[in-house]
């Protein structure tokens, strides 16, 4: 038998043999795929259901997987996260899903919108301004995200501000709070002592209204810009801070504070802080925010009774309240429509006249809406649904409406310019009936990255109480107080950073102002320009330092003084100038010809060569004057010509009096060259010349050069610190 019949034999049953092995093979792999799309299969049809909590469990275990159809299972597994707050995780699939910028032009409005709320949360404002930019409607919000000075403003009075996290919340969601004389009204979904289901949507429990007295409420854990929490404090207790002042990595810890929120979290769970309000306490379904009139007609949100094609509507309902009975008399008010849209989150005033509250009905600007109804007395009929006209309601969101005993209507929007998700702002309600006034946004640290809304105020108009998702991204319930700061005109520093050789503005470059009255340190950035920005809130002396990683430090002490009679904001206007003189730096001198047969400078080379004395004469620094050549020639030819052309240069400087130990030559020849042109490589003059050059290294000091080790990149504009976490020695010697 002939060689290649023998061949030809061997493959057939080579052949027979793997399609034998194969075919088991092929139908585990067939009953594998169609296990896989039986589990997308189950997860769209819950997706389609809502019932967002039992989708993501299915697209999670379809996506770790399938190695194909991935996209679509992707984009809907970010939508379940981002619809069951779950912000953490909705951001990670994004992230698989658009992993480039350049993916940006790729992605949805609305998924724009979501991936910029994802990053501001986090306080990456330049990468959600990025996002952000050109969404429809939300030109206002991405402008504040990229400035740093409109940031810093909505920042004006935060020191006024005292925030608290309060002993009725749990691990479980505490949101909306409303005061009734001395009883505090929330909603929560906590375990009730009764068996409930859970509601689909996000695997959680039905919300129901809790009441709790205020004289059992207690602070447990005080947030505000003067004590803010250290996140090295949070990572030890298992508690995630959502960008919410913007604080460092680094803070002074606090041994105290660590253990009141261990202690406090370790029995979150079994908190029984508060009573569920009667006659609401069996219902099936979710219970909302609440608000009450002086005559005790309550008014709450709830699931109608019907579902209308898998969505369950949400109405308004109304009540009588009596602290022994709870709510009773319920009826469902006519200021919704179950099969079309969902009206929620009432709030009415004193005399039950003006009811306002967010929908989603179809004529309105965005997603949810503020309307309101009027009424000449709280027994007549509510009258006609009416939108809010004026600066209120925008293409996102308004919601969580709440009317202050002093006539001022507080609501949440998370599409007019604040600090991320859903900020609180005020207006005065008179003024917003009749379309007239513009919403104020409420500062820091009342309003944070996070979600905050449902505020309320007692009959002072000082004190109150707030939602806030802040910590562990799970709503908890907040007290605050608002006592203003002994008043000073205000004093703004502001200024350009420069590089001190070309004069062109610094991007990026790191400020540091200390506060030497309390030792604080805050923390700003240079916008695209080099310009940077402070509102100094007290008087006294404080240092500026500014920083960048490719540039020496410069630092400038300043007093803050008030003239008398001083009513104007003053203006500081300090510019640093930043030096390129790092141990290892290097740059590169103007082209230079070197005369082989003497050390001679030509007449036309040394204004480049007085630029260096200029600066050697400035500034202590020791370097090396570097020579290269191109590859022609032979190498040991470069390396001496490279050498003798180094020393022309050195007895240049020398001869100018420049000291010998401050200088040293090198010639390196053809030994670094900067492009493909080694020997035998055809190149263009050009690109020859581009490795002919004369380099200078700064190789040392000529006197002490303190290295501080500060990484800027891990710290960001509004970061606050105290000045023990910063070196010793890192403020002084200031101009």
């Amino acid at each position: 038998m002939k060689l290649s019949t023998i061949k030809q034999v061997m493959i057939i049953i080579l052949v027979l043999i793997l399609a034998t092995k194969l075919q088991p093979l092929q139908a585990q792999s067939d009953e594998y795929r169609m296990k896989l799309i039986a589990v997308l299969k189950k997860a769209d049809v819950a997706y389609q259901d809502y019932k967002f909590s039992i989708a993501a469990d299915f697209y999670e275990s379809y996506l770790v997987e399938a190695t194909y159809d991935m996209e679509e299972p992707l984009r809907k597994l970010a939508d379940c996260y981002w619809q069951m707050r779950i912000c953490n995780e909705a951001l990670r699939v994004y992230n698989l899903l658009y992993q480039t910028e350049d993916a940006i032009a790729g992605a949805s409005q609305d998924e724009r919108y979501r991936i910029a709320e994802l990053y501001a949360r986090n306080g990456q404002y330049e990468k959600a301004s990025k996002w952000l930019a050109g969404v429809e409607g939300y030109q206002s919000k991405a402008a504040t995200y990229k400035s740093y000075e409109k940031r810093d403003l909505m920042k004006e009075d935060s020191l006024s501000w005292k925030v608290n996290l309060l002993n009725i919340n749990t691990t479980y969601r505490e949101f909306s709070p409303f005061l009734l004389g001395k009883m505090l009204f929330f909603s929560s979904n906590k375990l009730l002592p009764y068996s409930e289901k859970t509601f689909a949507w996000d695997g959680n429990n039905f919300t129901h209204l809790w009441k709790v007295p205020v004289s059992e409420i207690k602070n447990v854990l005080k947030i505000s810009l003067k004590d803010s929490i250290s996140k090295e404090d949070l990572k030890q207790n298992n508690m995630k801070l959502a960008g919410v002042f913007e604080i460092g990595d680094k803070q002074l810890n606090q041994n105290a504070l660590r253990a009141t929120i261990k202690q406090y979290y370790s029995k979150a769970n079994r908190n029984t802080i508060g009573s569920l309000v009667n006659g609401l306490n069996k219902n099936s379904s979710n219970v909302g925010p609440m608000s009450m009139d002086k005559y005790n007609h309550v008014y709450f949100s709830s699931n109608y009774s019907k579902y209308t094609k898998g969505i369950n509507r949400i109405g308004l309902m109304e009540g009588i309240y009596s602290p022994i009975k709870g709510i009773s008399k319920i009826r469902t008010l006519a200021l919704g429509d179950p099969k079309i849209y969902s009206a929620m989150h009432p709030a009415v005033n004193a005399e039950g006249t003006v009811i306002v509250f967010s929908s989603d009905k179809p004529d309105g600007k965005g997603g949810y809406d503020l309307y309101y109804s009027q009424r000449k007395n709280n027994n007549s009929p509510w009258g006609k649904i009416q939108a809010f006209k004026g600066k209120i309601n925008t293409v996102g969101n308004e919601v969580f409406p709440g009317i202050t005993p002093k006539g001022d209507l507080y609501f949440s929007s998370d599409a007019l310019p604040g600090l991320g998700g859903l900020d609180i702002y005020k207006i005065n309600l008179k003024d917003a009936l009749i379309g007239r006034g513009e919403p104020e946004h409420i500062s820091c640290p009342v309003n944070s990255s996070a979600d905050d809304f449902g505020l309320i105020q007692d009959v002072t108009g000082l004190k109150g109480y707030f939602t806030s998702d802040r910590l562990n991204g799970n709503d908890n319930i907040y007290s605050f107080s608002f006592e203003a700061q002994k008043q000073i005109s205000k004093v703004i520093i502001q200024g350009v950073v420069k590089d001190e050789i070309s004069n062109k503005p610094i991007k990026k470059a790191t400020l540091f102002l200390l506060d030497k009255k309390d030792n604080k340190v805050y923390v700003n950035k240079t916008n695209e320009n080099g310009k940077y920005g402070f509102i100094a809130t007290t008087l006294g002396d404080m240092v500026l330092k500014g920083i960048e990683k490719e540039h020496s430090e410069n630092c400038l002490s300043i007093k803050i003084i008030q003239k008398k009679r001083q009513l104007n904001d003053s203006v500081i206007t300090l510019d640093l100038l930043l030096g390129r003189f790092k141990l290892g730096y290097k740059w590169r001198l103007g082209n230079i010809l070197y005369d082989k047969n003497n050390f001679n400078i030509r007449a036309t080379d040394r204004p480049v060569l007085d630029s260096l004395l200029r600066i050697l004469n400035q500034y202590p620094i020791k370097v090396e004057i570097g020579v290269h050549t191109d590859s022609r020639g032979s190498s040991a030819e470069n390396d001496r010509e490279s050498q003798h052309s180094a020393n022309s240069a050195i007895f240049y400087l020398l001869d100018h009096g420049i000291d010998p130990d401050r200088i040293v030559s090198k010639g390196y020849g053809e030994s670094e060259l900067i492009n493909r042109c080694a020997d035998g490589v055809p190149c263009s003059e050009e690109e020859h010349k581009a490795n002919r050059r004369t380099e200078v290294k700064i190789i040392g000091f000529t006197i002490a050069v303190r290295d501080f080790q500060i990484d800027p990149d891990k710290f960001k504009a509004g970061d606050r610190a105290d000045k023990a976490v910063f070196p010793n020695g890192f403020f002084d010697a200031c101009k």
